[in-house]
């Protein structure tokens, strides 16, 4: 798209856009404001800390877990002193868990409790030991099920926080060049008003000369006053714009910034057109989100189908006594267990087991229809891109015809061969002429907007 009309071409040096005093404001900046300090935006990253805490929580899960036990009994036929020590590993390898321990169990030697179970020689006992699930718990227990769908959980917010920002540059797009067209809109009517009022003067000069007819001055102040009100109405669209950009548009420390009309850029250039998706939305932040909450909801539904079935644990420990006492302790113990539980009825676990089912059904139907929705808003931004840029090459060519008009028609009016309220008319034209440029302008960067967060892996944009 040729830039062929800055809204200058039929006023000449009536219309002049105020040099700013400020920089003016560029969309990058728009948008960067945006990634940085929308509320939105910030709220997204608070949801993805605390699902990183959540994730850091369920691996907690694994931490080691040191327990101790002491008790002194005095006073009665039984003196005794108990310590007890264990560390417990829980590890993700099929569920297996792994301890060490050191216990002291000693007292009078020849009145100790045998049904108490836990005499040593009197420097203590050293075990260690592992149990393993063989069924249930085996291939997905609880606390790696929770592990996995607080990550795919973190991942999800992750993924929240790309789709949030992607979503947000649209609408500062939007809203960015509405704020620049309603800008040049009122540049344009300001300027007409102008020349509306310099040409008051110059038509009363010639009606008291006698060249023009007294309807004609009657006619330049009416414009003078039609203009004024379109100026007003302008002025009204640009300051309702300009509130709208300073949401997404925001100052150092994230408060809303509307900006002025000194800040007001040129004519921007026309976005690169789309190229065409060879994975057509393989990374969109939408449906990765989404697939992380399928994957979730499947480690969910394994755990609930593992446990219906019955529990079955294998476990080994070995352990020895050092020291002096009793004869029947002496020696290297090994002790190997299999523990067999079967529950009954199952009710509580097969109705958890059906509705995680459930869960993966609905959250797998969800993520095909934000698919399906994502397809369509992809051929529909294509047909946006395409029809924004006929009516540009359209619009500049209807631009050049116009001001070819309102010049010949300006000619016309000097040499007394029409009237001031065509040539009124001829610069209206002209005028919305180029403000059609301007619109669009507007719809390929609105086209483009819409291309990228269909399309995006991150919410990058082409500034």
């Amino acid at each position: 798209m040729r830039r062929t009309a800055r809204l200058a071409a039929f006023v000449l040096s009536a219309m002049v856009v105020p040099v700013s005093a400020q920089a003016p404001v560029q969309m990058h900046e728009v948008l960067a404001s945006t990634d940085q300090h929308h509320p939105l935006v910030l709220a997204e990253l608070a949801t993805r800390d605390a699902a990183e805490a959540g994730e850091q929580r369920a691996r907690g899960a694994f931490d080691p877990q040191l327990r101790a036990r002491g008790a002194l009994r005095r006073g009665g036929y039984y003196h005794l002193d108990q310590v007890d020590v264990e560390l417990r590993q829980a590890t993700p390898l099929w569920g297996t868990e792994v301890w060490a321990g050191y216990r002291r169990g000693v007292g009078d030697q020849e009145r100790y409790p045998s049904y108490y179970g836990d005499e040593t020689l009197d420097a203590g006992e050293v075990r260690a030991g592992v149990r393993v699930p063989l069924w249930r718990d085996g291939p997905r227990d609880a606390r790696r099920a929770a592990r996995d769908v607080a990550r795919f959980n973190r991942e999800g917010a992750d993924h929240a926080v790309a789709g949030t920002r992607q979503s947000l540059r649209r609408r500062a797009t939007d809203a960015y060049f509405d704020w620049v067209t309603a800008g040049h809109r009122l540049v344009g009517m300001e300027a007409l008003r102008r020349l509306a009022e310099v040409r008051v003067s110059q038509v009363e000069r010639r009606v008291e000369s006698g060249l023009l007819a007294p309807v004609e001055l009657l006619e330049a102040q009416r414009s003078v006053l039609s203009r004024g009100s379109a100026v007003v109405s302008a002025r009204r669209a640009f300051e309702r714009a300009g509130l709208e950009l300073g949401l997404y548009l925001r100052d150092a420390a994230g408060e809303p910034r509307t900006p002025t009309l000194d800040e007001l850029p040129a004519q921007p250039d026309a976005p690169a057109a789309p190229s065409a998706a060879s994975e057509v939305l393989a990374c969109h932040p939408e449906l990765r989100r989404w697939r992380a909450r399928q994957l979730a909801a499947e480690v969910e539904s394994r755990l609930a189908r593992s446990q219906v079935a019955p529990q079955l644990d294998a476990s080994a420990q070995v352990s020895r006594d050092f020291g002096e006492g009793s004869e029947t302790l002496v020696g290297t113990a090994f002790e190997v267990k299999l523990e067999l539980s079967v529950p009954l009825g199952l009710r509580q676990a097969r109705g958890a087991r059906d509705a995680a089912a459930a869960d993966v059904r609905e959250v797998s139907e969800r993520a095909r229809w934000a698919r399906e929705q994502l397809e369509r808003s992809l051929d529909d931004a294509l047909s946006a891109w395409r029809a924004a840029e006929e009516r540009g090459a359209l619009t500049e060519s209807l631009v050049e015809v116009s001001a070819r008009l309102a010049a010949a028609e300006r000619r016309r009016f000097d040499e007394g061969a029409t009237t001031l309220m065509v040539v009124n008319l001829r610069e209206q034209a002209e005028l919305s002429a180029t403000l059609a440029v301007l619109d669009a302008l507007r719809g390929l960067w609105a086209a483009r907007a819409r291309w990228v967060a269909v399309t995006g892996c991150g919410g990058a944009d082409d500034d």
